[in-house]
């Protein structure tokens, strides 16, 4: 027993080798460990905060003097690209409303009190669909009863013009409003009741006068004058308080392309539009006042329209057409604004491009990225069941499902598919500037962006019951 005993002792590992052994098999096991993913990490384990996208919108009502004001009588409802609601919004006391938003595309619809001038109060809904969160949108209400102007200071008058003599004059404009116009002689004509808005104590709007018609020597002649203090006064004739203007800014007639299309066209500076003409199929001169003291700040705006159809069928009456915007710094490239000739590829027989269930496309008419949809329908007031004006305008792609598919809380009501639809307008809208959809919304959210507007075309459907 002691010989065996001792034997195993001869033939036993020393303990450190052991020790060594097992050392090594440790680290074995943590390399293997370590390739495998298990065990420590030198990772960050922190958790990833959610991200949040701040929204605002700002909804305003503009007075007859310019002033910008908080529009409260409207709801935001948030929605999900399906339409479906995520939550219902009221504006603060300044109109805004602002909150973060989970994700970075969202929908939403606007609805607001509306009321023209003259007609009872309705609603009016905007939708937009997939904007991006972060871009701010501006909502421009319309209330002639709710609008308020007592921080404007208006003052209504006629104003006597001076100009070079003009018999039987053929073209009046002003970017003020007026009733109507009075020859005194060859030399002098009055603008009626010509209104003149500011925001009190502020400074006058400058306005522009201009009349074309027949000079001495039977040509072509033409003034125009501008005001811009209408603090200045004087007694007329017959001791009346009158603005008086001497307009000596002579007319330039220019030639244009052969073949062109008719067209209006306006003059844009300090904050107004000035010297509106049509232009008609025939002419071959157009007569522009050019040579004022704002020239330099002056663009030119044109637009076109190609009318393919204007008709009476089952659907009530239609009309299909196509119209082209052109804005630039120089009046000739303006002038050379063009509708598309080309028919738009619709079913023009049955519209079947919208569909019984509110999804619609516009797909076959090709590198026209957003389609905005206007329905005009005959709704009833909630509690008193009167009649009341309705309409929902949606901002999407060209192919789509329109927002009215989901019921607003609230507003089950008014419409829905039993609602009366009066009206269903389509527009087609192209700029040169971008062909990107999300620039598309970003203009039309908040109309910041000029450039988009300086060259663009759109085909317009309408069917009025």
């Amino acid at each position: 027993m002691l010989k065996k005993l001792l034997k195993t002792n001869e033939t036993s590992t020393p303990f450190f080798l052991i020790k060594y052994k097992k050392i090594l098999l440790l680290l074995s096991i943590f390399t293997c460990l370590a390739a495998c993913g298990g065990g420590a990490s030198n990772k960050d384990t922190t958790p990833e905060v959610p991200k949040f996208y701040p929204f605002s919108l700002t909804s305003t009502l503009t007075n007859k003097c310019g002033e910008k004001l908080p529009f409260v009588d409207v709801e935001l409802f948030i929605q999900n690209r399906d339409w479906s609601v995520v939550d219902k919004l009221q504006p603060d006391e300044n109109g805004v409303f602002s909150f973060s938003s989970a994700s970075e595309f969202i929908n939403y619809t606007l609805v607001a009190k509306n009321q023209q001038a003259g007609e009872v109060e309705g609603l009016d809904f905007v939708s937009f669909h997939q904007v991006k969160a972060t871009t701010p949108a501006i909502y421009q209400a319309q209330h002639a009863v709710i609008i308020d102007n007592s921080n404007c200071e208006c003052v209504t008058r006629n104003v006597e013009i001076s100009h070079t003599p003009i018999s039987d004059i053929t073209k009046i404009t002003s970017s003020a409003t007026f009733t109507t116009t009075e020859v005194v002689d060859s030399q002098r004509t009055n603008f009626m009741n010509v209104e003149a808005c500011r925001i009190m104590g502020g400074t006058w709007p400058l306005h522009s006068f201009s009349l074309v018609g027949t000079g001495n020597n039977n040509n072509v002649q033409g003034a125009a004058g501008f005001i811009d203090d209408f603090n200045q006064m004087a007694f007329n004739d017959d001791g009346e308080l009158i603005w008086q203007l001497s307009a000596f800014d002579a007319v330039e007639r220019i030639g244009l392309n052969k073949n062109h299309q008719p067209f209006t066209t306006r003059q844009l500076f300090s904050g107004q539009q000035h010297f509106a003409i049509s232009v008609l199929e025939e002419d071959n001169i157009a007569d522009l006042f050019n040579s004022h003291l704002y020239v330099s700040e002056t663009v030119y705006q044109s637009n076109a329209e190609v009318i393919f159809s204007e008709t009476d069928s089952a659907f009530g009456k239609i009309k299909i057409s196509s119209q082209h915007q052109l804005i630039s710094s120089t009046y000739t490239t303006s002038f050379s604004v063009a509708a598309s000739d080309r028919k738009p590829d619709i079913d023009d027989r049955y519209f079947s491009e919208i569909k019984s269930d509110w999804s619609y496309d516009y797909s076959n008419v090709a590198n026209y990225p957003m389609a905005i949809i206007a329905i005009s329908y005959q709704a009833y007031h909630p509690e008193k069941n009167t009649p009341m004006p309705a309409k929902w305008t949606s901002y999407g792609e060209i192919t789509g499902q329109l927002p009215v598919v989901t019921a607003l809380s609230g507003y089950e009501g008014i419409i829905n598919n039993n609602t009366i639809v009066l009206v269903t307008k389509t527009d087609l809208v192209q700029s040169e500037y971008t062909d990107k959809y999300v620039n598309y919304l970003s203009y039309y959210q908040n109309k910041k962006n000029s450039s988009f507007a300086h060259n663009v075309k759109n085909y317009h459907i309408s069917i009025k019951k």
